[in-house]
């Protein structure tokens, strides 16, 4: 098995070097953890494209056209009802997941329970938008107000919710301890906090207490990038299988090779956003 940078937009490849017989046992051994990984942690990727949706849209509005601002803030609900609702389910996924293999293991179960009071603790944007998904599902829509100011220089628009007005209608915010003394809460800054932590600090507990192998799986097939990287800008690093076929076309030489997709930065292709070192 060879170690091989391919060029998808100059469709050729370049041989690196044939792998070692640890190497070839490492992936082996790897492939299938990354498999289940890959499907256990999907609904993280789905996270990411809500997220992306939500912003996304956001970046559309700032533009000087002429738009329906009340479409706009059904959409902007709409988004970010379906953002929140992906981040709950994982929440519960895993709160599930942990309950059943853990059941036996009480320092285990604690563990995780430690590990949310803490994070709620150190990011209160993590606190409130668990929180928030509560009002939402019980109370109101999450956009309390929304506004877009033109100018002839400018376009600055304003995603919020009032703090009072929170307290007003729910009492369950235990977790961000919500006060008036919050007061305007930006909502689009509040999520990409949240978000982060999603993938970052809560990503990462629960790959590291599912699939503690990823972790030098990743690093295994990053320091194989690195050096594929080495060649030049924009190869992906793959493995070939076998040798290459020579073949002759209208007198040009044309090389074939069997190739395998592996992956280059597992962790970020799993959702996350950590290091292997992490």
């Amino acid at each position: 098995m060879k170690l091989i940078g391919y060029n998808e937009e100059r469709k050729n490849f370049h041989l690196v070097r044939n792998l070692t017989d640890a190497e070839v046992t490492n992936y082996e051994k790897y492939t299938p953890i990354v498999a289940e990984a890959r499907n256990r942690f999907k609904l993280f990727r789905i996270l990411g494209s809500n997220f992306n949706e939500w912003t996304g849209y956001i970046s559309s509005l700032l533009n000087s056209q002429v738009r329906n601002d009340e479409n706009d803030w059904l959409q902007l609900d709409r988004l970010l009802l379906n953002y929140l609702t992906c981040a709950y389910t994982i929440q519960e996924h895993f709160k599930a997941s942990f309950q059943r293999r853990f059941r036996k293991d009480a320092v285990k179960l604690k563990e995780y329970s430690d590990f949310l009071d803490k994070l709620y603790h150190s990011a209160w944007a993590f606190a409130f938008y668990i929180d928030f998904r509560g009002y939402i599902q019980h109370c109101e829509l999450g956009i309390g107000n929304y506004q877009r100011q033109i100018s002839s220089t400018s376009v600055k628009i304003n995603i919020t919710h009032d703090s009072a007005q929170l307290l007003a209608d729910s009492k369950e915010w235990k977790r961000c301890k919500l006060t008036d003394k919050n007061g305007t809460l930006d909502l689009v800054k509040l999520l990409e906090e949240f978000h982060h932590h999603m993938l970052k600090s809560y990503g990462g507990y629960v790959a590291k207490s599912f699939f503690p192998e990823l972790f030098p799986a990743a690093k295994f097939y990053a320091n194989l990038t690195s050096e594929v990287l080495k060649i030049g800008p924009g190869f992906r690093m793959v493995f070939g299988e076998g040798e290459p076929q020579k073949t002759f076309e209208e007198g040009k030489q044309q090389m074939q090779l069997q190739l395998k997709l592996v992956p280059n930065d597992l962790l970020a292709e799993l959702g996350f956003s950590i290091s292997p070192q992490n």
